[in-house]
């Protein structure tokens, strides 16, 4: 049998491995000439994700010992001042970050495409402790499946199964949404958020976290103040079950240009890719003030990302994949800090 991961391996280029450790089975197989639409899914099914972003390659001390808050706030003050790239960053990993690449953020297999209005099986949407009777579910859009790295590890650290119920483009808020690749209303969306609902009734999570994507989403003309997402945010905390806890993730910096890219161009001179707060930070009064109204926690992950600056690199750590996403890695790194914030609902 064809070793596929070598071979797949060998395609990608001298860089990864060197010809002469094909055995001669792989060789003769790529010399006959596999079919390129077989081989090409062979590759991208056995080819690991950029980065190591599975989710299952996590380091037990990444489980075990998050990093502090205090520690996050520490790297992101020292990140304002770091002129150097640090020799843990690998270049090819700014690159890759670079763009807005769904692998830098998105969860494997659990990505639903434009059409899709609902999930027939959870099962690679599901994380954290999987044998846990407790449930955390995260809804919203891709701004909040990015943060999937950071609940996976706090399920595991504290007995709790993760469910992503997010949709690309499609928020937290229950609004009429826009979908910006067709040019038209997100009908899809709206149905999706009939049968999250209806999800969400049935399992009855002890945690429900809404998060996502602030500002623009509506669609040309319509403006999204500060009040109508706080009014979309109650709307959808409203259809929980009573029991059910409510957390407001708050939005993280919004950076004018790919803060990786800027990276990769200026990797003496960093200070050169941080981004003003004042510019970058979107407005968090909605999330606030609608969490206040359901008897919600709102968490400001601003602390961890800005100070007198908003760093594209912070504890070794590349912060953003393009402008509009963060790296999960980055979310992994700062999920000690989620978990502390959520400690009175997490429990013991």
């Amino acid at each position: 049998m064809v070793d596929v991961v070598g071979l797949c391996k060998y395609l990608e280029g001298p860089q990864v491995v060197s010809a002469k450790k094909l055995t001669r089975k792989m060789a003769a197989a790529a010399a006959a000439g596999v079919a390129a639409t077989l081989m090409l899914t062979a590759c991208q099914a056995e080819k690991p994700d950029a980065q190591g972003w599975d989710s299952g390659q996590v380091t037990n001390w990444a489980i075990d010992e998050p990093v502090t808050e205090a520690d996050v706030l520490k790297a992101v003050t020292a990140a304002t001042t770091l002129k150097d790239l640090p020799t843990k960053v690998r270049k090819s990993d700014l690159v890759a970050a670079s763009g807005d690449d769904q692998k830098a953020w998105a969860l494997p297999r659990c990505t639903p495409t434009i059409e899709q209005t609902k999930l027939d099986d959870l099962g690679p949407c599901t994380l954290g402790d999987l044998k846990s009777e407790r449930e955390i579910f995260v809804v919203g859009d891709s701004a909040a499946a990015m943060w999937y790295g950071a609940f996976d590890l706090i399920g595991k650290r504290k007995a709790w199964k993760v469910v992503m119920l997010t949709k690309n483009n499609c928020g937290p808020a229950t609004l009429t949404y826009y979908q910006w690749q067709r040019g038209r209303t997100f009908t899809e969306c709206t149905e999706w958020q009939k049968w999250r609902a209806g999800v969400i009734e049935r399992e009855q999570p002890g945690i429900v976290v809404l998060a996502g994507w602030y500002g623009g989403n509506l669609g040309p003309g319509k403006k999204e103040t500060p009040q109508v997402w706080r009014d979309g945010l109650v709307k959808t905390a409203t259809q929980f079950p009573k029991n059910t806890k409510v957390v407001m993730l708050g939005n993280t910096p919004h950076p004018a240009t790919p803060p990786a890219e800027c990276v990769a161009s200026n990797p003496s001179n960093l200070v050169e890719c941080a981004s003003d707060p004042e510019q970058a930070v979107p407005d968090q009064t909605g999330w606030s003030r609608a969490a206040k109204d359901v008897g919600g926690t709102f968490i400001d992950v601003t602390p961890w990302f800005c100070a007198d600056s908003c760093p594209a690199i912070i504890g070794d750590q590349i912060v953003y994949a393009g402008k509009n996403h963060i790296t999960q890695k980055y979310g992994r790194y700062v999920s000690g800090s989620i978990e502390k914030a959520m400690a009175p609902l997490l429990g013991a």
